[in-house]
């Protein structure tokens, strides 16, 4: 098995299981030795980090895509909404949210990205509410930084909510209860 289904069986093992799934685990579902994987990734660290990095992209992509949309302030939330409580794919939940739990149990490369991912996610959170601000479409009296805050939090609440099987109506329905508050003019 080439490195990258390595990595494939290791960010469907992570994110399905979390960051508590072994090496020896995602070594057998591979059927590759703890050697080859070692000499691969050059490690647990090295195997987490390649698997954060892997599924990051793939979101990070989606987020940059969504707020960079020409949607208006409520389309993009409604879409955010439909995105954390409705796409099959976040069924398992998130790998970032439950790495982002876990970090203190991860090795020091993995940590860096999980805060280097939770700053660059901030930073586009907080680019949207500027920037509708801007445009007039965001009546919200918080600064953006904090709404950027507020937004993160609640994402990371929903996706653990799937995580843990919570029905998907269930789910749309706390998140659009929870973003209201930030179409609120004062």
């Amino acid at each position: 098995m080439s490195p990258e289904d390595v990595l494939q069986v290791a960010v469907t093992a992570y994110w399905h299981e979390g960051p508590e799934v072994s090496v020896n685990a995602i070594c057998q579902r591979a059927g590759i030795s703890k050697p080859s994987l070692y000499r691969d990734f050059g490690g647990e660290d090295g195997l987490t980090l390649a698997a954060l990095e892997s599924y990051a992209g793939m979101i990070q992509s989606q987020l940059q895509g969504l707020f960079s949309s020409e949607l208006s302030f409520a389309g993009k939330l409604e879409a955010l909404i439909a995105f954390t409580s409705e796409d099959p794919r976040n069924e398992h939940g998130c790998l970032f949210v439950k790495m982002r739990a876990a970090r203190l149990d991860l090795g020091p490369k993995t940590q860096a990205k999980v805060a280097e991912i939770e700053a660059a996610t901030l930073e586009i959170y907080t680019r949207f509410f500027r920037d509708s601000r801007e445009k007039g479409e965001w009546p919200g009296s918080i600064t953006p930084d904090f709404a950027a805050q507020y937004l993160h939090a609640q994402i990371g609440l929903a996706m653990s909510q799937r995580a843990l099987g919570t029905e998907p109506a269930v789910v749309r329905k706390l998140m659009e209860c929870a973003l209201s508050v930030l179409t609120l003019s004062s």
